[in-house]
């Protein structure tokens, strides 16, 4: 499971669902939406069968919204993007028959957040590990590192694909450089004994020894 999510990375690239589809999984495409306030309704659509849940983002006739819950497998509650989750949601306006594509960038998050488990010493695959993934207790943290080295990820995978282009290898660099800046500030805090509540920080790219 990822920390950080398609919102996360929407709210710093407010076009990257729209302009880098190349790099993205397309999880859904309906001609048939239905927005009535914070309401989305599809009858062709199986939200569930394409993981639409809280946190993932859609274009609605090209327009980026925020998915907040799944109702039910035809039925979103959305809303254009907001600062804060706690905030309320803002609905993007009536309409019908509109276009819904879901795009997604989460196969690319999952292994930036691989790798962050790895340099804090957890095995992002060993559920018998003590402490393992589940033992994070910094969850806003790992979402914007997650999020900046998913985007650094992605500017860069789409760069390689359509060969020497400036602007994305310049997005690529900034994520890169902010994604640094970021994990050099941010300690994570760890819970070791299992009881939710922090025990050490723990520094990414800091090697742990141990006494054997």
């Amino acid at each position: 499971m990822n920390f950080s999510t398609d919102r996360d990375l929407l709210l710093y690239e407010p076009t990257l669902f729209s302009d880098l589809t190349w790099v993205s999984q397309q999880r859904l495409s309906v001609a048939d939406g239905e927005v009535n306030g914070a309401t989305l309704t599809s009858a062709s659509a199986d939200f569930e069968a394409a993981q639409i849940d809280a946190g993932s983002v859609l274009l609605v006739n090209g327009s980026p919204v925020e998915v907040l819950a799944r109702i039910d497998t035809m039925t979103l509650t959305v809303s254009l993007p907001r600062t804060r989750t706690a905030d309320a949601a803002i609905p993007p306006g009536d309409v019908s028959l509109a276009t819904v594509v879901a795009r997604t960038f989460a196969p690319q998050a999952q292994l930036v957040c691989a790798a962050l488990l790895r340099l804090l010493g957890l095995d992002a695959d060993g559920p018998g590990q003590t402490p393992d993934a589940d033992a994070v207790v910094s969850l806003s943290i790992m979402a914007r590192l997650e999020s900046l080295g998913t985007l650094e990820r992605v500017f860069s995978s789409a760069a390689a694909l359509t060969g020497d282009n400036d602007a994305l290898l310049f997005k690529s660099a900034a994520y890169r450089r902010l994604f640094f800046e970021a994990a050099a500030r941010s300690p994570v805090q760890i819970d070791t004994t299992g009881d939710g509540l922090p025990d050490e920080k723990r520094y990414l790219g800091v090697s742990r020894l141990s006494r054997v």
